[in-house]
């Protein structure tokens, strides 16, 4: 497994860094919130936009975990997700994981139970959906996770140090996307992997309509959004999906042509989409479309918006070349 030092960098000078100890070049430290997060924000200024998105994150951390959720629990729902699944069977079971914006913790949490042995890094911005995270390991007992919070701009990890590193559904909560997606995709070993989450232009089309059509109704229609309408799900939860995906202080929505081509110019090479579901093989396979496939893909998940549960995110999955 990984060593944290050779993950980490110290924010002071730069110099490897375990979070859990003073610097050994500097002696600079970063402080510990709740059992076990490393803070290397802690009070420093940020970006309003950023500061907007945190505030956010603070008052309905999301997404957010069941009653009695458990180790069991979190392994059978992630698992019943066909892309999850096929993440967790694609990553090698020694691998160093970062989930950059990782949430409340519960793909890393996912991640990290399913194998032991794999070094799992989950790093977010967010106070309050970190502490959830944190408590979920806690109360659980998932040694090989790491907590941290940090500036998806100025993350404090060693460039080329994961062998898989996920970034879903965050960068387009970014001021810049590309920006951000550069600085994340660096961290990927070469030879390693990188899979992006967004909301695409066209399968993210439906929504914005509906978004639309909730604003002069009010509130949101029911009848057009399948989470919604599902009548398995409580109240707090669609109250979360409602704020996240109605009220989001700063959305951007990408095309997949121009991510792909910036992913290129990183020295990736596009593996897949997903949608669509992967029935066969590994995620890590590939099965890229040429441009005409990929414009049908895209008019499939835009047609596909009344009943997408995902609101129009897709991912790339990409792997850097050498």
């Amino acid at each position: 497994m990984t060593d944290l030092h050779t993950i980490f960098r110290c924010p002071s000078c730069g110099a490897e860094f375990d979070p859990r100890a003073a610097c050994s070049a500097c002696g600079a430290s970063v402080p510990v919130v709740g059992a076990g997060v490393h803070d290397f924000l802690a009070d420093r200024e940020r970006s309003l936009p950023a500061q907007e998105v945190e505030a956010f994150y603070e008052v309905r951390p999301f997404p957010g975990y069941a009653p009695g959720d458990d180790a069991g629990s979190v392994l059978d729902r992630s698992r019943r997700s066909n892309f999850l699944d096929a993440l967790d069977r694609a990553i090698p079971v020694d691998a160093a994981v970062l989930d950059a914006g990782c949430g409340t913790g519960q793909l890393v949490s996912f991640l990290a139970l399913a194998a032991k042995q794999r070094k799992v890094v989950g790093v977010d911005g967010c106070p309050a959906s970190l502490a959830e995270a944190d408590r979920f390991r806690q109360r659980v007992g998932i040694p090989n996770l790491t907590l941290a919070r940090a500036d998806l701009f100025q993350l404090p990890l060693a460039p080329r140090s994961f062998d898989v590193v996920v970034s879903r559904g965050v960068v387009h909560h970014t001021e810049d996307p590309a920006r951000a997606t550069e600085l994340v995709a660096d961290l990927v070993k070469p030879g390693g992997y990188f899979v992006l989450g967004f909301y695409e232009t066209f399968g993210r089309s439906f929504h914005c309509v509906r978004r639309a059509l909730g604003r002069v109704a009010g509130e949101p229609i029911a009848a057009l959004d399948p989470i919604l309408r599902a009548r398995d799900l409580d109240d707090e939860k669609k109250r979360t999906w409602i704020a996240d995906q109605y009220h989001h202080p700063l959305e951007r929505i990408l095309p997949t042509p121009r991510v792909v081509r910036e992913l290129r110019g990183m020295g990736f090479t596009l593996l897949r989409t997903v949608p669509p579901a992967v029935t066969r093989g590994s995620l890590f396979d590939a099965d890229a479309p040429g441009a005409l496939g990929l414009f049908a893909r895209r008019v499939g998940w835009a047609l596909a918006g009344l009943n997408d549960p995902d609101a129009g995110l897709v991912s790339v999955v990409a792997r850097r070349d050498g």
